[in-house]
């Protein structure tokens, strides 16, 4: 019958005769780009929501005599420069986690699978997964943290001195500091760079290592998934 041709007797129960394929993806640059699209649009979607936080958060580390907690700073920030204060440095934020998710994501799945497939036997990535986990968003970070940087100085500089900066724009303001120093020129944006890199290397790598180990999980609950349509780059 069809199950003798398609499963061998064992002491255990039966066993197919052929091993389960799966079609490995095409990791080309389309499928790139649809990593970096769906990162930089989720990625910006996620920190607009909370661009009124990051205005009081940054105020209350700039001026931190002037303000008693977040929500004195924020209803303080309405009440002195009206509900618009509350968006300052808003083109920042924006550009700057549009490049962000449009850089990390395509970075992550590029150095694991660089490290799980080139710089690794296969049989050494899978039993260190973790460590290609936590690697490759290192890296990953490295990468997002060079465009990052600039951008995020200009969105401090915005909300902590908005008289100077806010007519000025993103454009504007990179301007402006890029011409403080002549000395350091552009260089100046990056001043904030290693210790902007140090947070998004640590939150980067766990966040990947946390990424891997829940879709393991949840296919070990319901290991159909794994060859859904939707779920199968996971």
């Amino acid at each position: 019958n069809d199950d003798s041709q398609s499963a061998q007797s064992t002491p255990f129960g039966q066993v197919a005769s052929t091993p389960l394929q799966r079609d490995v993806p095409n990791y080309g640059p389309g499928l790139y780009a649809l990593f970096g699209i769906s990162g930089g649009v989720g990625c910006a979607l996620t920190h607009s929501v909370v661009i009124p936080l990051d205005v009081v958060k940054t105020r209350l580390q700039t001026d931190p005599d002037k303000y008693n907690g977040i929500f004195d700073g924020a209803t303080s920030i309405v009440k002195d420069e009206g509900v618009g204060a509350l968006l300052l440095g808003a083109q920042a934020t924006i550009a700057g986690y549009l490049w962000y998710g449009v850089s990390v994501y395509p970075s992550y799945t590029f150095f694991k699978r660089l490290l799980g497939n080139t710089v690794l036997a296969p049989e050494v990535a899978t039993v260190h997964a973790n460590d290609v986990a936590l690697i490759a968003g290192a890296l990953a970070a490295v990468v997002a943290s060079i465009g990052l940087t600039p951008l995020e100085a200009c969105r401090i500089r915005t909300v902590a001195e908005p008289d100077v900066y806010r007519s000025e724009g993103l454009a504007g303001t990179m301007g402006i500091m890029a011409r403080e120093d002549p000395n350091l020129g552009w260089k100046t944006l990056y001043a904030g760079f290693p210790s902007l890199l140090t947070r998004q290397v640590i939150f980067g790598s766990v966040k990947f290592l946390a990424f891997e180990r829940a879709c393991e999980a949840i296919f070990s609950y319901w290991p159909e998934l794994r060859a859904a349509t939707y779920t199968s780059l996971a």
